[in-house]
């Protein structure tokens, strides 16, 4: 009988890309405990890495095999286990004394994470073959564990790889990225209706955060409001009780997520009147940023699309300062292809990406504009056309 999942289709992961960076590298087994790629592997999405940002006495593992008979197993702390059984696609789910002795389910556990490895590997009958593994993700302590466990196999660090497998969507991560997208965009629309003067940040965030939750979201991904004494600011993470006044700047850089899929998108505004210095930058940098998001063609790199959007740009505005013009977006709010001028991952099928450009004016305004495409076989698709540019928010 096909496993159910707690949260709907758990299953993310683009399994003929996998399998030929595994066939690329001549890999048997990939060990993958990095925050990001656990979860994409999986489809269980786990706290572990949330609380300081590392990989390290607690991992979840995911062991992946390149024999499509040895079924995939995922390891997680005892604490887990429950919630990971009934989130995960994989059935193999395993756990190992981590915060608790024992669970509901009354299943073994193993002393620590290496003890389930190896009982794995002896199901398995694996022995010392080709193991990709996510050097760049993990704490020196558990990277040194793990390679003194593997010892005698041959590592192959896949960090970046597995950023280049994750860059083509399945279809379950691009219902899930335009569910975030729809809700996002009910968001900016009760963002402007309560935009008024004597409005303070505090009160545009809990009417923000609140409209994504009745929307479907299951959580904010992030809400970045910028205005008054932080109008400059890219990424404010603290509110200032700042109340709005007529003829304000205000930057909405808002993203709902939909199991653990996030959107990411800015729209800039001004309450009131805007300056005529403000209309024309405005206008510039919506056209150069919507023509740049259209024109991205298959195969096109990330470099190629800099060069693009830098000479759109330089005969309307001196001094340019983007360092990249864009990124794709996916499980990870800033993946790949990065749009920057040394990079040259190509463009292919199924990469979500936004384009975004931003330029700083002499009051320290910071106008700033992003939205999210979808590349298909036909060309770029704008996912969030339904998302106004007017700049002006009327009083």
């Amino acid at each position: 009988m096909e496993k159910m999942a707690l949260f709907g289709d758990p299953h993310l992961v683009n399994e003929p890309r996998l399998r030929t960076m595994m066939d690329r590298y001549d890999l048997d087994l990939l060990f993958i405990c990095g925050v990001v790629n656990s979860k994409y592997l999986s489809g269980f999405f786990h706290n572990g890495g949330d609380h300081d940002g590392t990989v390290g006495a607690r991992p979840f593992a995911v062991l992946y095999f390149r024999d499509e008979d040895k079924a995939p197993a995922m390891l997680v702390p005892a604490v887990d286990l429950h919630l990971a059984i009934d989130s995960s696609w994989i059935s193999d789910v395993r756990g190992y004394v981590a915060a608790e002795r024992s669970t509901d389910l009354g299943k073994i556990l193993y002393a620590d994470v290496f003890a389930a490895v190896a009982a794995v590997l002896a199901d398995r009958k694996m022995k010392k073959l080709s193991v990709g593994i996510e050097s760049a993700q993990l704490s020196v302590g558990l990277l040194k564990r793990l390679t003194e466990f593997f010892d005698g196999w041959r590592l192959v660090d896949i960090s970046r790889d597995m950023g280049l497998v994750r860059m083509v969507k399945t279809p379950e991560e691009l219902r899930r990225i335009k569910k975030a997208i729809a809700c996002t965009i009910k968001v900016h629309e009760s963002f402007r209706a309560a935009a008024k003067p004597g409005v303070t940040d505090r009160e545009l965030y809990r009417l923000t955060a609140s409209r994504m939750i009745e929307e479907g979201a299951e959580e904010a991904k992030f809400i970045f409001l910028g205005m008054g004494p932080t109008r400059y600011a890219a990424n404010a993470r603290f509110l200032s009780g700042y109340a709005l006044q007529p003829g304000d700047f205000l930057r909405a850089d808002l993203g709902a997520s939909c199991l653990g899929y996030g959107a990411d998108f800015v729209r800039s505004y001004v309450l009131g009147q805007a300056t005529r210095q403000q209309q024309d930058i405005w206008a510039r940098l919506v056209e150069a940023e919507l023509e740049l998001g259209h024109s991205i063609r298959v195969g096109e790199t990330g470099a190629e699309v800099y060069e693009h959007g830098m000479r759109a740009l330089a005969a309307y505005l001196e001094g340019f300062p983007r360092e990249f013009v864009g990124h794709g977006i996916g499980l990870v709010l800033n993946e790949e292809p990065r749009m920057s001028a040394e990079n040259r991952v190509p463009f292919e099928v199924g990469t979500v990406y936004c384009t975004e450009l931003s330029y700083y004016l002499e009051d320290g305004v910071r106008l700033h504009v992003e939205d999210m495409f979808l590349l298909t076989e036909h060309g770029a698709e704008l996912l969030t056309r339904d998302c106004p540019r007017d700049l002006v928010i009327p009083l």
